[in-house]
């Protein structure tokens, strides 16, 4: 079985929802490793890394480079990072320039509803789906986002459908 290396940044996976003011914001701290470690463990070997708690809008080409030398500085080639979907085809794209030779297989994946305090989120079902194609896909840079797989640079977020769609 693959180790897989996961890095965190925040975004909507990892927020808390706020009723009073209707928003979700990143929490603190993570919550993708204890999710992982109760609902999929021991079937799966897992490193986890926070590069940061953002909201993918705040995400600059500063913290795209600390997750590119994270990837290079990891010794797993299994990678999945975990996202904000504003701004994922972005940061894929970064991604895929930075690390063309890598031979990686890198996955960013997120939702559109908090993994936590949510029942009909896809935040669990994405992370498991891209776990699962993080361990068949070749070397290269992909979205997965609600049983699809983009690769980098062909991929764009619908607003309005709020999914993601080939381009």
């Amino acid at each position: 079985m693959d180790k897989i290396h996961f890095i965190i940044t925040g975004g909507t996976i990892d927020s808390e929802y706020f009723p009073p003011h209707e928003t979700a914001e990143p929490n603190k701290t993570t919550i993708i490793p204890e999710y992982i470690n109760v609902k999929v463990r021991p079937h799966l070997i897992t490193q986890f890394e926070t590069i940061c708690m953002l909201d993918s809008g705040d995400i600059t080409d500063e913290i795209r480079q600390k997750i590119v030398q994270t990837i290079k500085d990891s010794a797993l080639q299994k990678v999945i990072i975990t996202h904000g979907t504003n701004t994922m085809t972005e940061t894929a794209a970064y991604l895929h320039a930075q690390l063309a030779n890598a031979n990686k297989t890198i996955v960013l994946t997120g939702s559109m509803i908090p993994l936590k305090e949510f029942a009909m989120s896809d935040a669990g079902f994405n992370l498991g789906y891209a776990i699962a194609q993080a361990q068949k896909l070749e070397t290269g840079v992909y979205i997965c986002m609600n049983a699809h797989t983009f690769k980098a640079g062909h991929v764009t977020k619908n607003r309005a459908e709020a999914r993601f769609e080939e381009r």
